[in-house]
């Protein structure tokens, strides 16, 4: 059987879609022939049936997606599942399965359904009811696709995975060294830079009380603007930026902007906890946080806040702290706790490492949409 995923989400963009998506089409390709189209990128590395436009563009994207997805479906009877990568394609992947009479599956990851634009809602989410599976990344998300009336029970939870094995190498001690950061308590936030993250409140309302009793502790900051984002625009780095040039951080804070994975996984490797502030707001959510799942792989427990999807990616108590977002004074003396606990602050981030292994690993996942798609019938042969 042949997949077809339509998605505008896809390396060489990088974000927790983008991981999703590339890890989905990877994994599905060991017993599938797997068909992607994607988006424009000037830097696309030409994989071998992934298609994208010419050049960029929404809309041209879909006119795109709905010219190759027609050619692709009527050449290859042999794709039986169209997958989207998100919400935002829906309109695309249903009229071609309803063209050309194949299945549906979707995923979902929180934004996508929480977008507050009643257009979108009218003219995309009205969609979601059309689909075989609707696939959502947490728990929160499932909440938030059963509340669009999809199909009976097409609802399903599957969590993003992740190549645990790449970030549980050895500790680059020399890294640590070439920062100059010896002998200093890491604090880590990976992540684009959207305003739901809390990186500014955190900086101003928590930072100066876990330095002023943590002195040594130093917060390594990477990721930058998301630039290929739809909805986020404002410009935070600058922002952050400024926070901490105000705040008189510069001896504790270092932007390191986006890395290469390869330096990404030594970053993770020489910190000592991730911190993910992340706040309640309307219209915008954290749908899982594949972030924390990284810090866990590689041994690091993190702080978060109870918001959106995170619960799901932290067993809290086993694998991180779960604290209630905005209560800033609670997130310092976490923090403070772990990094002056080394004995609980490894034993958490121990769990952690254990449990991204043994749930979160991309062939438990990959096991997961296997049986997905065995229960779509009589269509998968």
């Amino acid at each position: 059987m042949d997949v077809l995923i339509i998605t505008w989400n896809f390396p060489p963009k990088q974000g927790g879609i983008e991981s999703l998506i590339a890890g989905l089409a990877d994994g599905l390709k060991k017993n599938h022939c797997g068909f992607v189209i994607t988006s424009f990128a000037r830097l696309a590395d030409g994989k071998e049936l992934v298609f994208r436009p010419c050049c960029p563009g929404l809309l041209i994207f879909f006119l795109y997606s709905l010219y190759r997805g027609a050619i692709l479906l009527a050449r290859n009877p042999e794709i039986q599942v169209i997958f989207g990568g998100s919400a935002l394609v829906l309109p695309v992947v249903v009229l071609l399965a309803k063209l050309f009479r194949r299945r549906i599956v979707v995923n979902v990851h929180g934004l996508d359904l929480a977008y507050p634009s009643v257009l979108y809602r009218v003219c995309w989410l009205r969609w979601l009811r059309h689909c075989d599976r609707v696939v959502a990344n947490s728990s929160y998300t499932a909440s938030l696709a059963e509340g669009l009336n999809p199909r009976k029970d097409a609802v399903q939870t599957i969590p993003p995975g992740i190549h645990w094995d790449s970030f549980a190498s050895p500790v680059a001690d020399e890294k640590k060294k070439d920062m100059g950061l010896e002998g200093r308590k890491i604090l880590l936030f990976v992540g684009r830079f959207a305003r739901r993250k809390g990186l500014s409140e955190f900086l101003q309302r928590s930072f100066v009380e876990i330095i002023t009793k943590v002195p040594d502790a130093y917060f390594l900051i990477v990721g930058g603007n998301p630039s290929d984002s739809l909805t986020h625009r404002d410009d935070l780095a600058s922002e952050i930026r400024r926070v901490v040039r105000d705040m008189g951080f510069e001896d504790h804070v270092r932007m390191l902007g986006r890395l290469a994975d390869t330096e990404l996984v030594k970053v993770y490797q020489i910190s000592d906890l991730m911190v993910l502030p992340t706040l309640s707001m309307k219209g915008d959510v954290e749908g899982f946080g594949i972030a924390i799942l990284e810090a866990a792989a590689a041994g690091k427990p993190t702080v978060a806040t109870h918001v959106g999807g995170i619960p799901d990616a932290i067993e809290d108590g086993k694998s991180g702290i779960l604290v209630n977002p905005e209560r800033y004074d609670l997130v310092s003396q976490t923090v403070v706790k772990l990094l002056q606990d080394d004995q609980v602050r490894l034993a958490l981030g121990k769990y952690a490492q254990k449990r991204a292994r043994e749930s979160f690993g991309w062939d438990i996942v990959i096991g997961r949409y296997e049986e997905l798609l065995k229960s779509l019938g009589h269509w998968v042969n």
